[in-house]
């Protein structure tokens, strides 16, 4: 009998990884499909501008092929990944003369359609006029929300949502306490809640 051939895309994270230590190319062109939503997601909030997150994205995805070979499987890879990509957002964010993660979001634009919403765009169910039109208001109102927050607290908010890490995942990638992380994104849920109830968004 022929041994059954594991379909890729059904494959974990890590075992596609080991497969690309192995020089399976196929197994990478998986991973990179799989994490380019997300990834470019919380580039593109962490950014502000769908540029910069696509070229960072790109830096992202070399370093992993330069770095390949020290991967190890019992690291996480969706930890490993968005640390390479924070650390190269933070890197974006200082060679372009910010003084500080204050600035991120400042110019996220929710309806760019050369960001999020373009990806968006691609693979959504065409909902009705009146509800696109409603998802826009709520888009525009939490962005305006974001906006208010502590960096801190925005960033955490950004890795929860984007990156299906736990959150002692983000503490260790953010190098603070598990307990600060949960303080940061409570802290950051109630003001949101709070700024979209004003614009009538809330329960």
């Amino acid at each position: 009998m022929t041994a059954n051939v594991p379909n890729l895309t059904d494959l974990a994270d890590e075992e596609l990884m080991s497969r690309y230590v192995r020089d399976d190319e196929a197994a990478f062109e998986v991973l990179l499909a799989r994490y380019r939503r997300p990834l470019f997601g919380f580039l593109y909030r962490y950014l502000g501008r769908s540029d910069k997150a696509e070229d960072v994205f790109q830096e992202v995805f070399y370093e992993i092929i330069r770095a390949r070979k020290r991967y190890r499987p019992e690291a996480k890879f969706a930890a490993w990944i968005f640390r390479i990509a924070r650390n190269r957002a933070v890197d974006r964010i200082r060679r372009d003369g910010f003084r500080d993660m204050e600035s991120l979001n400042d110019g996220v634009n929710p309806n760019d359609e050369d960001g999020e919403t373009r990806l968006a765009r691609v693979t959504d169910d065409r909902p009705d006029p009146e509800e696109m039109t409603r998802g826009k208001q709520v888009d525009a109102a939490l962005q305006d929300a974001l906006a208010a927050l502590p960096a801190e607290q925005r960033e955490v908010f950004w890795l929860k949502e984007k990156s299906g890490l736990t959150l002692a995942e983000i503490a260790d990638l953010t190098r603070v306490s598990q307990n600060t992380v949960k303080s940061r994104l409570r802290y950051a849920l109630e003001k949101l809640r709070a700024k979209l109830s004003e614009r009538g968004f809330g329960p």
